[in-house]
């Protein structure tokens, strides 16, 4: 009989009326995404609101999100194994399995920015080295490949016990800095660029690391506690304490990045930096971001994690979960609309649009950006087809688990 691994929690699952329905739904979402990704190749990237000005949108802060979901999960997994941590063991293979599905997931998000999926192939075929972008690439390929390979012998049940231990502990070693690693990079697209003031900072990597083990560790806290609602998923009372520890600490890390960012700015007052601030902070055109950061996913989970009384209460927890991924989400939008919208070429004519019509000016002294139906198809399908990689896979951990415990 081969030895099992202690993962208490996971038993075997049936699919039900709700399940039914859920996988529905989802089939649905990405079908009408697919629907809006071929009508975008048809069309072309005009049928999305990108133009010349503003070249990055919804697809691209979608995809910092999507990796720092994917980053946050295997930190999470991996320092608990590295540093000890065992409260927080009986997440790791929900950790892997949302690792593996979110960069996968980020990767697919790559395909429509780029507008035709034939210029995947000319990444590869002609690489420029000396862009973070063709690293971010490889470094997603042997992410993604990492964490299958993790999950696959977490559950690899003919193994002797003690040597898969060994070998999770290594991989743990190996996991952590690639995780790391690989959100870096991803910030280090935006901070190494010196045409862009609001980007151009050395506080891009870690705050992108910080939000990654943020929004990482919110999307297992959820996934665990929708387990727990619908499959009697059974966690310890410290694993939670130690969830709720982890997700206040790098909530208030992170937002004191931020901070750090926007005082170093407005204490400088450099005009071409403040423009891009300023359409965020209060009385901005985008100021709704400020407050979904700073009070919606900020303040407000921050209080409901710190006090015992609400983060023991389930429905809670979910909530400052979804409220820390909104937070997050908001700071990508900001990142990438407030560097595009503000460019430094300010003489006249000014930049070029890239369309043309009857009685109004093809140039711009400032960007203007809005999604279109069909990015918004794209990116609902993408966020669709992750939670059918995260049900399905969850679906997989239960009955690999029942397998082990007959054996």
């Amino acid at each position: 009989m081969a030895a099992r691994v202690d993962t208490p929690g996971l038993r075997p699952v049936a699919l039900g009326r709700t399940s039914r329905i859920w996988l529905s739904l989802l089939g649905i979402l990405v079908f009408w995404g697919l629907g809006a990704w071929i009508y975008q190749l048809t069309q072309g990237l005009i049928a999305t609101g990108m133009r010349d000005v503003v070249s990055w949108g919804l697809y691209i802060f979608s995809f910092a999100f999507f990796v720092g979901l994917s980053a946050g999960g295997l930190i999470m997994a991996s320092g608990a194994e590295v540093f000890g941590v065992k409260s927080l063991r009986p997440l790791a293979p929900i950790g892997v399995l949302t690792a593996a599905a979110c960069v996968l997931v980020a990767a697919m998000t790559i395909i429509p920015d780029l507008g035709n999926p034939q210029r995947v192939w000319e990444i590869f075929r002609y690489p420029n080295w000396s862009s973070p972008l063709v690293w971010d690439i490889l470094i997603i390929i042997v992410y993604f490949a990492f964490a299958v390979t993790d999950l696959a012998v977490m559950h690899r049940w003919t193994m002797e016990a003690g040597k898969r231990r060994r070998t999770l502990r290594l991989l743990a070693y190996v996991g952590l800095p690639t995780a790391v690693l690989l959100h870096s990079i991803t910030a280090w697209i935006f901070g190494l660029q010196i045409s862009r003031p609001w980007w151009n900072t050395a506080l891009m990597a870690p705050l992108f690391v910080t939000s990654a083990i943020l929004s990482g560790t919110a999307l297992i806290a959820l996934v665990a506690l929708v387990a727990h609602r619908f499959d009697r998923f059974e966690l310890p009372r410290e694993t939670w304490t130690a969830l709720a520890a982890l997700m206040a600490t790098a909530l208030a890390v992170d937002l004191f990045l931020v901070g750090s960012d926007y005082v170093t700015i407005l204490w400088g007052n450099v005009p071409r930096e403040r423009a891009a601030l300023d359409l965020i902070l209060p009385g901005g055109s985008w100021q709704w971001l400020f407050w979904l950061e700073w009070v919606v996913g900020g303040l407000v989970p921050f209080v409901l994690l710190v006090t015992p009384r609400f983060r023991i209460r389930p429905a809670v927890f979910a909530l400052s979960s979804v409220l820390v991924m909104v937070g997050v989400y908001a700071f990508r939008i900001e990142l990438v609309v407030g560097g595009m919208i503000k460019p430094l070429l300010q003489l006249p004519p000014g930049n070029a649009t890239g369309s043309y019509r009857l009685g109004q000016t093809s140039f711009q002294f400032q960007g203007i950006y809005h999604p279109t139906w069909v990015e918004y198809g794209i990116v609902t399908a993408l966020a669709a087809f992750l939670a059918l990689l995260i049900t399905i896979g969850y679906r997989w951990l239960r009955s690999v688990e029942r397998a082990g415990a007959t054996a």
